[in-house]
């Protein structure tokens, strides 16, 4: 009961401020409209009294009737004509510089005396003026206007004047108007009102804005107490709303995210998709300097189905994938050390193999070449290539090269982790061996002591590049455009399917492959993949 009460405590305060807030309002531009409407009719009033005294000023008879110095009737009835006309006069009077009456419209004051004063400035030859005079009948709003002869002298004057009391009944009528007007609209603010609060009512299903300010504060805390960050974008791609976890973990984008556009914070969103096709896309991983980033896009759709733009999960897996890492590099070290360790028991066989049957020398060449493959190399590989099969690989093409004195090596920075894969393991066990195995024969069969290669592997999100480069002797210019072809090889018959395999493989997912080479100074294959090849690749053989 008591938050029932304080519920409707609130509407009562609201709707009482609401009230004194129309009200002050009204009586404002009401007040504010209503004097300038009293001023208005006053100047109009003005002006009238002004041009009626300057027209019977100006008129002949007028003059002449002041000229002879008795009334006139012809000119009577025109001024009384005039005074029945012209709306807003109650009365006209024409007298001489004595002040003696000539014609008033209250006739039985003709021929009397104007002693009261007001005239003396418009017979010293002033311009026309109004002023207020005390009449017998009350106080007289007048204006005066001077008669002059043909010299140009003022031989009298006319006085056009309205009741005061009559200009004071104009304003309260118009005052009443006005307040007439003010109840009505005061009335029609206070239904809209109540009809306002009923509509919210509704459109907020029954809670009070207390409610909602309450729930939305729980809300936005336990929004942003969440580990992961939440992203709200619109349908024109603004973003609306970030949480604090999102903005942490896109903390190295300048000032606040609200209100910028989602591709230049995320720029491989897959926004326009997924707000076209209505289909949410799952577990993107975006890389940020030293942070790994799951991103999940889900549409958001209006009560109408219509689309309301995207909602985006981020959740940091920097320090998931380097755990992973870890635990998966101590496995692929300990699968790489008991394949090592077969490997130098069949080594030791064959160097016991050497000295039981007196060939020391061999024995020794065996010796020095095995060690080209250090277990230092071979952990560092293993740490490297987090696929096994690759990894296994190019363990085994370090010893076969060893075995003719070849070095081969792995670049620094090299990486392969299976969730950055874009061909299937067995396509890179294709690429790197072909390549691995082309240049240990190039290298045999120039004869060179301390032969070298050196093998690069740089897998990243979304691109993919395998470098291979020996120091042979260069591939002939006559074969380069050729080189990738079946059958085409610098090393005769039954040669020349490795290359064409690997330009088979690389051709499959979009790739691209270069070869950079110069005669006795060696060759260097390079195979680039990138996501968005892959994708359109695969999208145009389906």
């Amino acid at each position: 009961m008591r938050e029932k009460g304080s519920r409707y405590e609130m509407e009562h305060r609201l709707y009482l401020t609401m009230t004194v807030l129309v009200t002050v309002i009204l009586l404002c531009s009401l007040g504010f409209t209503l004097a300038m409407d009293i001023a208005r009719e006053r100047r109009a009033l003005d002006r009238r009294i002004t041009e009626a005294a300057a027209y019977v000023a100006e008129l002949r008879g007028v003059r002449n009737m002041l000229d002879a110095g008795y009334p006139d009737a012809e000119v009577t009835e025109q001024l009384e004509a005039i005074t029945e006309f012209v709306s807003g006069i109650d009365s006209i009077l024409i007298a001489d510089r004595k002040g003696l009456r000539f014609y008033q419209t209250s006739r039985h004051m003709a021929g009397d005396m104007y002693v009261y004063g007001s005239e003396a400035r418009i017979l010293k030859g002033t311009a026309p003026y109004i002023t207020t005079v005390d009449g017998t009948g009350g106080p007289l709003h007048c204006a005066f206007h001077g008669i002059k002869n043909g010299k140009g002298e003022t031989e009298g004057f006319v006085m056009v004047s309205v009741a005061v009391s009559k200009i004071t009944g104009q304003s309260r009528q118009i005052m009443l108007v006005y307040v007439a007007m003010f109840l009505a609209m005061l009335l029609l603010s206070i239904l809209l009102t109540g009809a306002f609060f009923r509509f919210q009512r509704s459109t907020l299903l029954g809670h009070e804005p207390t409610e909602l300010l309450s729930l939305y504060l729980r809300q936005d805390g336990v929004i942003n107490s969440l580990a992961e960050g939440i992203v709200s974008v619109g349908p024109n791609g603004k973003i609306l709303f970030a949480n604090k976890p999102a903005q942490a973990l896109l903390a190295g984008r300048e000032g606040g995210l609200v209100g910028k556009a989602l591709k230049e914070v995320f720029p491989e969103t897959h926004f326009d998709e997924v707000v076209r096709e209505g289909n949410a896309v799952m577990n993107q991983v975006y890389v940020q300097g030293d942070q790994t980033l799951l991103i999940s896009e889900l549409p958001v759709n209006e009560p109408d189905k219509r689309p309301g733009g995207v909602l985006l999960i981020l959740q940091d897996r920097t320090e998931a994938l380097r755990l992973s890492d870890e635990l998966s590099g101590a496995h692929n070290m300990m699968e790489t050390l008991r394949a090592f360790n077969h490997e130098f028991l069949n080594k030791l066989h064959i160097i016991l193999g050497y000295l039981q049957t007196g060939e020391i020398d061999r024995a020794k060449e065996f010796i020095i070449n095995s060690n080209l493959v250090s277990s230092q190399s071979v952990r560092d590989t293993a740490n490297a290539l987090r696929v096994s099969e690759v990894c296994a690989l190019v363990i085994g093409k370090m010893m076969h090269a060893a075995e003719s004195g070849i070095r081969l090596s792995l670049e620094p920075g090299s990486s392969l982790m299976e969730r950055d894969l874009l061909m299937e393991p067995r396509e890179y066990v294709t690429v790197v061996g072909n390549l691995l195995e082309n240049a240990i024969e190039e290298l045999k069969e120039s004869g060179e002591k301390n032969g070298e290669i050196r093998l690069g592997i740089f897998a990243k999100p979304g691109v993919n590049v395998i470098s291979c480069e020996d120091s042979g002797r260069g591939v002939n210019a006559e074969l380069l455009d050729h080189i990738f072809q079946r059958g085409v090889s610098t090393k005769g018959k039954n040669h020349g399917t490795g290359l064409y395999l690997v330009k088979q493989v690389a051709d499959k997912y979009g790739g691209e492959i270069s070869v950079e080479t110069e005669p006795g100074e060696g060759s260097c294959f390079t195979v680039s993949l990138t996501a968005l090849q892959s994708a359109e690749r695969r999208k145009g053989a389906e």
